[in-house]
């Protein structure tokens, strides 16, 4: 059976409550043959964040846990203090160049995902040259809470049988025909031969936004096929302070879509993408 992983990370600055990325990592943990996950440039007086959960993190040896310490991400950044502190790109790169499974999963750290046997199914019948967008469902933070955060498979069940696929069509440029709905990056999924063809995400996007939709691009740019699908269920639990087309205050800074999606043609990562020149550990939880 082809292995199934999913890269996604976090810093430990209180930006996402603990209980959301305890369910959420958690329920990766469950679903996916490994869960690769990069802690980038937490406080340096805070530590990383799993360390600080690991009493409530399921420790079943598939989290590959990386540390990206905030004095190399000031290497990185040097003095351009308009990048987000959690440069969403640079760690999927970081993890998806080093990723060992057949399919990967790009995810982030608001996601409860499918059972495992309903993202099994799915794979099996999946199309190899397809890069998927699979639509996520929105549910209330506040539910969740309401039932107990220890409560979260009964809380999926319930949601599997109430709730039906979001159908959101959005697009960011008179030519998009990539954004196939709407926050499309919140679980795509592709073998991982495809993402290692295009590169992975483009790493000069150092701003918010649009790199999903760059990304979807650039497999159409490389010959392979793009799918939205809707029928994989998945929860993506709301925010306070952030609308649901993903707009928040902390976005100050956002990539030109024009640039990075209307005009884009060409990846401009070297064959370095994702830091592969250099050797980067990491522990097993």
């Amino acid at each position: 059976m082809e292995t199934k992983a999913v890269v996604l990370g976090c810093r430990n600055d209180g930006y996402k409550e603990d209980e959301r990325i305890v369910v959420c990592l958690n329920s990766m943990v469950e679903t996916f043959d490994e869960v690769w996950y990069c802690d980038w440039n937490s406080p340096s007086d805070r530590g990383p964040l799993l360390w600080r959960l690991e009493d409530k993190i399921l420790k079943q040896g598939k989290i590959r846990h990386f540390i990206i310490s905030e004095d190399i991400v000031k290497m990185i950044y040097g003095d351009n203090d308009r990048i987000s502190p959690y440069a969403f790109i640079l760690a999927q790169n970081l993890l998806i160049r080093r990723c060992t499974a057949d399919w990967i999963t790009s995810t982030a750290m608001d996601i409860i995902a499918p059972k495992k046997e309903y993202l099994d199914s799915f794979i099996s019948q999946a199309d190899k040259d397809t890069f998927y967008s699979i639509s996520r469902r929105d549910v209330e933070y506040s539910e969740l809470e309401k039932i107990g955060f220890k409560n979260w498979k009964e809380f999926r069940d319930k949601m599997d049988s109430t709730t039906e696929p979001r159908r959101f069509p959005a697009r960011v440029t008179p030519n998009d025909n990539y954004s196939l709905i709407n926050c499309c990056g919140d679980f795509q999924t592709a073998r991982k031969d495809i993402w290692h063809k295009i590169k992975g995400f483009e790493e000069q996007m150092l701003y918010v936004c649009y790199g999903d939709t760059n990304v979807q691009k650039k497999a159409v740019l490389n010959g392979f096929k793009l799918e939205a699908y809707y029928d994989l269920p998945l929860y993506h639990l709301s925010h306070r302070g952030m609308s649901n087309d993903g707009s928040s205050p902390s976005k100050q800074y956002y990539n030109d879509p024009y640039k990075w999606v209307e005009f884009f043609k060409s990846t401009e990562n070297d064959e370095n993408w994702g830091f592969g020149d250099t050797l980067i550990e990491y522990e097993i939880i």
